[in-house]
């Protein structure tokens, strides 16, 4: 009992710092579990990763705090609802949070500092603050496709659809009340400074939607690759991008789901008839930054293995099959089925490697491993140059990388592992890593 008290007299910050010092999962779990009852903790980590709190302000401003603060860390989240809210906007939400910094101790504005950039820096991730906390953070809705199996192909009726496999950053556009917010995957919030909205707006009409796709750069009538384009993208999730990197932005989408659905997790109308009413509101825009996914009909398995190696040649990622009928849900879909022709999973880093010869004071790896911790890599080839630089740094443990690879196999300890892994990207818009159950 007196060492669960001694945890809970401990000032939040160092709570983050302690987490962020260990990368075990098992360690953090046990960590916060002394802290379940820590409710000034809990309503931190809620303000921080809960998707549907936003406070609209990226970048922290300069400030510096006074001799004689006056305010507690649990004010100052009172008064972060005037930023979520919408209550202060622009230069004076800017403002207002200069003031609420300049007003705490330096440990209380660092608290801060880690909420506005929903991102608590120490590795945590929310399932596991929903193990302690049971439905604390309330999961974004993103319906996920099934990797290729050939049982999972046999069950999808024919005819089907065959959509180009897009390779940029998944977001949602989300029209409410004729204003449009950008989301990720995990429902970070990207920040495209306005130029898509028109085209959205149009497309919702008075109704509140979601659009989902995937958002793509593309210069000079051409898109950029994938690592280029979803560099300026990350800018957009960190709230970094500039005006002329944004105007770059275009957007493929897929679907389309009424906000009310969405929330809930659920729409049970048939996929055909939402496509159909996808493409008839992009029809309505006069410009072409926003386009529907390539999409063709197949009446069978053998159509759908044609048009992906036809894909494949032509140097694309792969091809989604999915069942006209399919409904809408919050969860990983059977109705929808990914092709690739490379494997690629998403895995966590748990740690960095120095590099050796000319990369010696550099990255030379990173260490990462499966949600679950059962797969486990080291990651050095892909790295750039710039890359064994900027990502030499403590504060990239926990965040999810993308990484190709040729098989899965078992290193000579007899453990879960990669062949020939690559560096793909940072994933900025993902904090759950793949599960070692997902990678084939």
């Amino acid at each position: 009992m007196q060492l669960k008290w001694m945890y809970m007299y401990m000032h939040v910050n160092q709570i983050f710092e302690d987490l962020a010092a260990n990368n075990s999962r098992l360690f953090k779990i046990d960590y916060l579990k002394k802290q379940v009852d820590n409710e000034l903790l809990k309503r931190v980590i809620k303000l921080a990763l809960d998707p549907f709190t936003q406070f609209y302000i990226r970048k922290i401003p300069q400030y510096k705090q006074i001799e004689n603060v006056n305010i507690s860390l649990g004010e100052a989240l009172d008064q972060l609802g005037y930023l979520s809210s919408r209550t202060y906007t622009g230069n004076k939400g800017i403002e207002h949070l200069r003031s609420i910094l300049c007003n705490l101790p330096p440990e209380s504005a660092k608290v801060i500092e880690r909420i506005i950039a929903k991102d608590l820096k120490c590795g945590v991730s929310t399932s596991t603050v929903n193990e302690i906390w049971p439905g604390l953070i309330h999961e974004y809705p993103c319906m996920l496709c099934s990797g290729y199996e050939e049982k999972l192909v046999n069950k999808i009726p024919f005819p089907a659809y065959v959509q180009l496999k897009m390779d940029g950053m998944r977001f949602n556009a989300i029209v409410r009340s004729g204003e449009v917010e950008y989301r990720s995957r995990n429902g970070k919030e990207i920040n495209i400074l306005g130029f898509l909205d028109d085209e959205f707006k149009t497309m919702a009409g008075n109704i509140d939607m979601v659009f989902d796709g995937e958002l793509l750069v593309k210069q000079n009538g051409q898109i950029l690759d994938r690592q280029t384009g979803n560099g300026i993208l990350n800018k957009a999730s960190k709230g970094t991008i500039k005006e002329d990197e944004a105007s770059l932005v275009n957007a493929t989408v897929w679907d389309a789901i009424p906000y009310e659905y969405f929330m809930e997790g659920y729409y049970d109308r048939k996929y055909q008839e939402r496509f159909s009413y996808l493409t008839v509101q992009v029809s309505k825009l006069t410009s072409d930054k926003v386009k529907v996914v390539p999409n063709n009909i197949v009446n069978n398995a053998d159509e759908a293995n044609d048009l992906f190696a036809k894909y494949f040649a032509d140097g694309e990622e792969g091809i989604i099959l999915k069942d006209v009928e399919g409904i809408w849900e919050n969860k990983r879909s059977k109705s929808q089925i990914k092709y690739k022709g490379e494997l690629e999973c998403d895995l966590k880093i748990v740690g960095l490697e120095e590099g050796a010869g000319k990369y010696q004071g550099k990255l030379g790896a990173l260490l990462v491993e499966s949600s679950d911790g059962i797969l486990k890599v080291s990651v050095g080839s892909g790295l750039t140059d710039e890359d064994r630089i900027n990502l030499n740094t403590t504060t990239i443990l926990g965040k999810v990388i993308a990484v190709k690879y040729n098989a899965r196999i078992k290193n000579k300890q007899g453990e879960e592992s990669l062949f020939l892994p690559i560096f793909i990207e940072l994933r900025e818009d993902k904090t759950e890593a793949d599960s070692s159950e997902l990678i084939k």
